[in-house]
């Protein structure tokens, strides 16, 4: 899966943290671990393995990564693409610096590794002057007691000043109510707000917040619990359409939907291609059992007709697929034109096959042998 970097600004803002929680005997344990640990789930699993509550685990596994890991200002603005987010982890956990995409995405897999509900989310923010950032954002959201709470771990582990970064940890991004969060932090995505009565973009850059004190009926969590039972391709396509209707304001949003499309492309590129390979798959051990004459093993008319039904599904369905994609990128353009290139010569093929097959069919089974000879296979 192509990933894009979502690079993040610094703001020093202060804020109220998670209750009145005193955490200082595990904030003291966790800012180092073994220097022999360099797998995250073995670093995850050292911070927390004798503490009882998801808070806990959460809070260890936020210092940890707040107070080990700095901010590159060397990316900002980069267009680096990852191919995985174990690349992204891999790289950060080696270098000890990266970005908010570095963060967010170290703290979910440590998360997860332990058992903790958590998702990353991205969008944009509010500096300290109360202007739209220019740079997109990256954080994370979790689940506590069922109840859903932010956390930025980027920017608790430090800011930037006059074009310099400062390592200082700052305890105001740890388990945050999406209220509170919600006044600088806005998902492309209004799911990830977790709130029933989400602000669209002309709210959140207005800074009118009136819906936060009225109810509504916006299932955040039936579309939280739809899109991990969903495939990749089926989540991209529905948070583009909500990302699309809460509008589109700035040009970080619309970055956003069109990385959202590149990506929906790209899938359903690969998803062509697994199903031109299944249409032909079953062609080739189609024209292997026939240079067999179908026997050795025998095949019975059955297992002829599912062969090249099977075949010629699997190649229609691909040409269709493809014949549909276009792409922004002229690397994945080339792949799609080059695949559509190639389907002309394979439907003839088929087509040819299919014929063959349905002539084999309707002859007297003890004159099929001849046709072999008659059509020169």
């Amino acid at each position: 899966m192509i990933k894009e970097i979502l690079l993040s600004g610094f703001l020093i803002i202060t804020t109220i943290g998670f209750g009145q929680t005193d955490f200082s005997t595990i904030d003291e344990k966790s800012k180092v671990v073994p220097d022999s640990l360099t797998d995250f789930k073995d670093i995850a699993e050292n911070l927390t393995n004798d503490l009882k509550t998801d808070t806990e685990k959460a809070r260890a596994i936020y210092i940890w990564i707040a107070h080990n890991i700095q901010y590159d200002l060397t990316q900002i603005n980069s267009d680096l693409r990852y191919g995985s987010d174990q690349e992204i982890i891999d790289e950060v956990l080696n270098e000890r610096k990266g970005v908010c995409q570095h963060y967010s995405e170290l703290f979910l897999a440590m998360s997860k590794s332990v058992g903790l509900k958590s998702y990353l989310i991205s969008g944009y923010t509010r500096d300290v002057f109360g202007e739209i950032a220019d740079v997109s954002h990256a954080w994370n959201g979790i689940v506590i007691d069922s109840n859903y709470y932010m956390i930025d771990v980027t920017w608790a582990a430090g800011y930037e000043f006059r074009g310099k970064y400062v390592h200082k940890f700052r305890d105001d991004y740890f388990l945050k109510t999406p209220q509170e969060f919600i006044q600088d932090h806005m998902p492309f995505d209004p799911v990830w707000q977790f709130l029933d009565n989400p602000l669209n973009n002309d709210e959140f850059i207005s800074k009118d917040f009136s819906k936060l004190d009225k109810s509504g009926d916006f299932a955040f969590n039936d579309s939280i619990q739809q899109s991990v039972i969903s495939n990749d391709l089926a989540q991209l396509e529905n948070s583009n359409k909500r990302i699309i209707k809460c509008g589109v304001k700035n040009n970080l949003i619309q970055k956003q939907i069109d990385e959202n499309i590149l990506q929906i492309t790209n899938r359903k590129y690969n998803l062509a291609i697994d199903t031109l390979n299944y249409g032909i798959d079953n062609y080739n051990l189609y024209i292997t059992h026939k240079n067999r004459q179908f026997r050795n093993p025998k095949l019975n008319d059955s297992q002829v007709i599912d062969l090249i039904v099977s075949a010629d599904k699997g190649v229609y369905a691909a040409n269709e697929m493809f014949n549909k994609l276009i792409s922004s990128s002229s690397e994945l353009n080339d792949l799609i034109t080059d695949a559509r290139d190639r389907m002309p010569d394979l439907i003839s093929d088929l087509e040819r096959e299919k014929d063959f097959v349905d002539r084999y069919l309707k002859k007297w089974k003890p004159l099929r042998i001849f046709m072999f000879l008659t059509y020169g296979y």
